[in-house]
This record gives C-alpha cells, structure tokens and sequence, in this order.
C-alpha cells in the first residue's frame, strides 16, 4: 500500500510539473535516507568503499540561511564509541537552482570520528570533507538527486571520489542469491519512473546509474 501511495505521489507531482507557468521550485531536499555510490577520482593504494547511505536533510538556520547536513552511515555507526564530534557535515544551501538546475551547498565543515581502542572496537580515525555538493532541483527532480566530491580518510588513508546519489534510498535489490537485481529499480513505485537508475552489484541497492541528472 506504502510503495503505490508513494507512485502516485509521484504521478501528481509530475502533472504539476507540467504547467510550465509555475514558479522556480527553490532548492527542496527530500529526507532522510538516501544512497549513494563512490567513484574513485584517481588511482590509489588506500582501502575503498563502494558507498554507503547518507542521511540528507535541508532545514533553515537562526539567520534565515539554507542549511544542508550530510550524514554518512560510517560516521554515524562510530556515534556510540565517539559522542564528543557530530557525524554530519553542515554547510549553506543556496536559495535558487543554477542554469543547469542544480543548487550548491558550500562551506561543508569537515566531519570526523576518533575512536580509540576498545572492547567494541579496534582504534579508528574517519573524516569526511564534501565539496562541490550539488542538489538536483527540477520539476523532474525536485531534489532528489546529488552530485558532490569527497575526500574520505581513514586511518591515515586518504580517497578522493566523485559521489552520485538518490532519494529515496533504502530501496534493497538483491535477490535470494545476493545478486543484483535491476528489474527491481526498474519496477520500484517509490522511485521515480524518469530516474535512470541501477542495483548496485557490492551495495545491493538502487543507485543512480549515470552520474546525475541520472534521467531516462
């Protein structure tokens, strides 16, 4: 009942989107959980992650200011051994989509965890440092996918990658065998039907399946 609510959510949505006599759209960012895939820019010697989830969210400061947080699984799985840093990474959201219908956060403050060694763990050193992060705002769209780059260290072992990710993205599409399967992105109703979209083949989720806009 939840996944055809959500479809036709998406229906109304986009017969809205059709009068093209409505106003800008804004900046608007869908939460919370959405996936996303990890591109290494460069070769590199250090370990790897194919993606993660990021929790996502827009919400207006004391000023007025747009503000954007992202807040990686990674970080936020190290909460309980490390309370005294925030997970997230929080930055200002522009106001209005650029020419190309994307909106930009800037000033992304650097996000870190430093474990020590315990009985829950071995000793562990995360930050991440997100520039570049730009929000998909178009009536196809409206903030429901992002472009950024990361630059992500652990232990001493810095990745610098380029990062696609989606809304929503707690869609699972792995079958019986733990293999992907891509007739489940495709037949998804919480998706939107114009995202071109792919089951990950390590994550075992739906990811954009170009770097965004990812649209059929």
């Amino acid at each position: 009942m939840t996944r055809r609510i959500l479809g036709l959510a998406w229906a109304v949505a986009l017969l809205s989107a059709c009068d093209s006599s409505q106003p800008p759209i804004g900046c608007p960012v869908q939460s919370l959980d959405w996936s996303a895939v990890y591109i290494p820019k460069e070769p590199t010697t250090c370990p790897v992650i194919a993606g993660e989830m990021l929790g996502i969210q827009k919400f207006s400061s004391r000023t007025g200011d747009e503000r954007l947080s992202i807040n990686p699984e990674s970080l936020v799985n190290l909460n309980e051994r490390d309370s005294s840093q925030p997970s997230y990474s929080l930055g200002t959201l522009a106001r209005e989509a650029d020419e190309e219908g994307f909106c930009s956060a800037s000033e992304m403050a650097v996000a870190r965890k430093n474990v020590p060694d315990s009985k829950e763990g071995p000793a562990t050193n995360i930050s991440y440092q997100w520039s570049n992060v730009r929000i998909l705002a178009i009536a196809q769209a409206p903030g429901t996918q992002m472009v950024a780059e990361l630059e992500r260290t652990e232990n001493g072992c810095t990745v610098k990658y380029e990062v696609w990710a989606m809304w929503p993205g707690d869609v699972a599409c792995g079958n019986e065998a733990d293999q992907p399967d891509d007739s489940v992105c495709q037949n998804e109703l919480s998706i939107n039907p114009d995202f071109a979209v792919t089951c990950h083949p390590t994550l075992l989720r739906c990811v954009p399946a170009k770097r965004p806009p990812s649209l059929k």
